[in-house]
């Protein structure tokens, strides 16, 4: 699927300039390049999470030395989220090779755009190893409202957007009008139909612990706004359940199974007990998510619907240590929270998909 020997062509045929390599441990593209290109890898970037995926969400991390390869590791999660002139000095080409999983407020996103924008100021050429994300093409969710713009917001596009991280970069480049030296290299075999695992699917930070915590993410994130409902972050059904001390799960459960089939999402009761978080080492009572039709799955609508009912039943429960503004930030727009706190949430999701059509009229598709 990942086509590494198209890109090992590619990079054996383009004038032969060093380059740096954008990505993380876990992908074997860093030890393929170093091997077959251990003169003209000069450098590597690191996203969130750092170059060996241990940070935790939102924690900064330093840059480094490969302790192997004597290279620098330029972090662009901590003192500066966007490469300097200093870091591409002397480079003809980076290589990205991001695993995203098709949401806007992953970080991934942001630092793809940072990445594409600096090159492009510093002339630099850009190549993208492309790989797949695992909601296909999946569209749903609230465009960004320009004043909500942010590293988890940083495009005017659907909350979960269907583009793999080539597509996005050829819609970046083409909306900003960057002028950019850009190849995608193309998978083999992937469609935008796909909505199913894939062999070897590695977690591309802490929490996405499966595929099934990839593809239920934009469902839960929300948690992150609500921290009194549990999704399990630290456990191994991560971003696939929510759940309280003072939720009744089955009740959850009867007040939403119905709008939720609409979704291709079922619900069923669990216990269980968190590895972290405020309810760590408690039994919760907890409602496990599951795509029973990958045809017809909506996880942001999903999950609105899911935090409205909540909300009508324990109003007072979801408020304690919530974070409104982050919640804005999250979804890119205040209309998300104002909805699910009152009475207009089937107009908000309508809203949703009159607003995406320009979008889908204008996104990129590859496959």
């Amino acid at each position: 699927m990942v086509n590494y020997e198209s890109l090992v062509k590619h990079l054996s045929v383009v004038k032969p300039r060093p380059f740096g390599l954008l990505s993380q441990q876990f992908s074997p593209t860093a030890e393929l390049l170093h091997r077959e290109f251990p003169d003209r890898m000069q450098c590597l970037f690191s996203a969130e999470h750092g170059w060996y995926g241990f940070a935790a969400a939102g924690e900064k991390t330093a840059g480094e030395i490969h302790p192997e390869w004597n290279i620098p590791v330029h972090s662009l999660y901590g003192e500066t989220r966007r490469p300097t002139p200093e870091m591409l000095q002397g480079l003809g080409r980076v290589v990205i090779d991001l695993q995203d999983i098709g949401v806007r407020c992953y970080t991934y996103l942001a630092t793809l755009k940072n990445m594409l924008e600096a090159a492009a100021e510093a002339k630099v050429a850009v190549t993208v190893l492309d790989r797949p994300i695992p909601l296909g093409g999946v569209v749903d969710g609230p465009m960004r409202d320009f004043a909500f713009a942010s590293f988890v917001a940083p495009l005017n596009i659907p909350f979960c957007h269907g583009m793999t991280p080539g597509e996005c970069a050829r819609y970046i480049a083409r909306e900003e009008a960057l002028g950019i030296d850009l190849t995608v290299i193309k998978m083999k075999d992937w469609t935008h139909a796909s909505r199913a695992p894939w062999p070897n699917f590695t977690p591309p930070s802490p929490a996405i612990r499966s595929w099934d915590s990839a593809a239920l993410y934009p469902a839960t994130v929300f948690t992150e706004a609500y921290p009194a409902i549990d999704c399990d972050r630290s456990g191994s059904l991560s971003f696939r359940v929510v759940g309280a001390p003072w939720l009744n799960a089955r009740q959850l459960i009867d007040d939403v199974a119905y709008p939720l089939h609409s979704c291709g999402i079922a619900m069923r009761t669990i216990k269980y007990r968190p590895v972290g978080g405020p309810y760590q080492g408690r039994t919760l009572d907890g409602a496990l998510l599951s795509i029973e039709q990958p045809d017809a799955f909506y996880p942001v609508t999903a999950g609105a619907m899911i935090f409205a009912a909540i909300w009508q039943r324990h109003q007072t429960e979801l408020e304690k240590d919530s974070r409104p503004e982050w919640l804005d930030k999250l979804a890119g727009s205040g209309e998300l929270r104002q909805s699910l706190h009152g009475d207009a949430l089937n107009q908000l999701l309508q809203s949703w998909i009159d607003s995406q059509e320009a979008y889908l009229a204008s996104r990129v598709t590859l496959y």
